[in-house]
């Protein structure tokens, strides 16, 4: 029972600290901006084109979800990003960034993920500028210049990646 309440108690916090550095990532100043973690500019490829672009969109904010080869729980939040693509695809942008494997690895992950969700391959720059990889999967928020404004490490529940994705779209992506 206490264990329970532990868990629900830590995943309020963890969803109140995805909030709240949305809140304040949205507001923070252009100084405050430029000294904070950034993927501006960085080029990855797309796995499935072998084309170079950026991680994020320049017209609407970013959930990006690392992943690596036979990772379980990437496959059941992935499927969860699959379902907020099709529900708020025109207000947030999503991606998978794969690390930790080969490109022909990655590339057969990408079976379990749908072919509509933009896949790129890191790189040792993009994993720096990003504050580092611990753990999979690695839930980032980007703005549209590629800050970052909200890292959360491990499984991102159903809940809290609607309740985040309903926050980014400034209510436009109902629960």
């Amino acid at each position: 029972m206490v264990e329970n309440s532990m868990l629900a108690l830590k995943a309020s916090f963890n969803c109140l600290v995805l909030l709240t550095a949305l809140a304040v990532g949205s507001t923070a100043s252009a100084d405050h901006a430029n000294t904070a973690l950034s993927v501006a500019q960085i080029q990855l490829k797309d796995l499935r084109t072998s084309q170079s672009s950026v991680s994020y969109h320049a017209e609407k904010p970013t959930v990006l979800m690392y992943f690596q080869p036979d990772c379980s729980w990437c496959k059941k939040q992935g499927k969860i990003i699959t379902e907020l693509l099709g529900e708020c695809g025109n207000s947030v942008h999503f991606t998978l960034v794969g690390d930790k494997g080969s490109k022909s690895q990655l590339k057969r992950e990408l079976r379990h993920f749908s072919a509509d969700t933009p896949s790129k391959q890191s790189n040792k720059m993009f994993v720096r500028k990003s504050g580092g990889v611990k753990g999979f999967p690695t839930t980032l928020v980007l703005d549209t210049q590629g800050h970052v404004l909200a890292k959360r490490r491990g499984f991102t529940s159903e809940t809290m990646l609607r309740r985040l994705t309903n926050e980014l779209s400034q209510g436009e992506c109902a629960l």
